[in-house]
């Protein structure tokens, strides 16, 4: 995949575009989460793949802390938004963190593989927790929404009472703070108020809120891309999938859409969409591997680029190689 990619970018969008080598790599850039998770996956980790796990445990829990302690400490952890004074405002009051989805593989280790070493000790646990309540934050509806049904079948898979009661405890933590801190920060107030109560309520209708005045104009330029046959080997660099005009008139180019398979096909072309779909095929084919932390994250690349662009795709594929890592465990020591 990565060969006909560089291929398609250095030599082929070239001859026809006119891209420059500067050009075509920072396209590969753009999906290098993606790219360099499956480099990981085919050279392997060349170290004690226990020590790296709990690298990345600490990362994300120290990244996670951070991002909390910046609610009422001015942090530079930021891009663009160094010397803010109010971090939540800047952010129209949702806290959310590159390292968050991470979420969603913590909700599944809070319930499954007890007996794994992967699942062992208190780090493991407090970065799942943290990481979940990072998600929360991000008051994101796709991910909250797949949260909740991934919620449900790890509840039902072996259902029990212990699992009832787990469920029941993280459930009205997370409410209760909701409530407190609904009651308290008008900033969060007022994204609850328009990202959720509003739909629930019924005071929006679900469709006005999520497409209309929304999405309809960056499906109208997908649609425009398509027919341009931009589909084939990708859009050159320079040019954007949409193009969106703020309140203030700004011009505002975007080189990549808000779900993953959509800008794998227009920026790299078919051939590399298909690739991809075959890799993720052959991971889900694993016996090793989670269903539903797959579909989990392959369901939000539908409305989120959880797999090109961000760190989600790197998680879903790390964890993938722990699991796997676990069932040569005696091997690698």
């Amino acid at each position: 995949m990565f060969i006909v990619l560089v291929f398609t970018e250095v030599v082929v969008k070239n001859l026809v575009y006119g891209q420059s080598p500067g050009e075509a790599f920072k396209s590969i850039r753009i999906g290098l989460p993606l790219f360099s998770s499956l480099i990981l996956i085919v050279q392997g980790i060349r170290a004690d793949v226990r020590i790296v796990w709990k690298t990345l445990l600490m990362a994300i829990c120290v990244s996670e802390i951070l991002s909390y302690i910046s609610l009422v400490i001015d942090l530079p952890i930021y891009h663009g938004m160094e010397g803010s004074t109010n971090i939540l405002e800047e952010k129209k009051g949702r806290l959310g963190t590159a390292n968050s989805t991470f979420g969603i593989i913590g909700l599944y280790l809070l319930f499954e593989d007890k007996n794994k070493w992967y699942n062992q000790g208190r780090l493991v646990k407090i970065t799942a927790v943290l990481s979940l309540i990072g998600l929360l934050l991000g008051f994101n509806r796709t991910y909250l929404a797949l949260l909740f049904l991934e919620g449900v079948y790890l509840t039902r898979r072996q259902f029990n009472v212990k699992k009832v009661l787990k469920i029941l405890f993280f459930v009205g933590l997370i409410l209760g703070m909701g409530v407190y801190i609904y009651n308290t920060n008008d900033i969060i107030k007022r994204q609850i108020d328009k990202r959720i109560l509003s739909i629930v309520l019924g005071e929006t209708d679900f469709k006005e809120a999520t497409i209309e005045s929304n999405r309809d104009v960056i499906y109208d330029h997908i649609e425009a891309r398509i027919k341009e046959d931009h589909w084939v080997i990708g859009l050159p660099y320079k040019k954007p999938i949409f193009i969106y005009y703020s309140i203030e008139n700004e011009y505002l180019p975007h080189l990549k859409t808000d779900m993953s398979f959509i800008n794998i096909l227009l920026r790299y072309g078919f051939l590399v969409l298909l690739l991809c779909f075959v890799i993720l095929y052959l991971m889900y084919r694993n016996k090793n591997f989670i269903p539903i932390i797959f579909w989990v994250y392959f369901l939000a690349s539908l409305n989120i680029d959880s797999l090109l662009n961000q760190n989600s795709v790197f998680f879903l594929f790390f964890f993938s190689f722990i699991i796997n890592s676990n069932h040569n465990f005696k091997e690698l020591r």
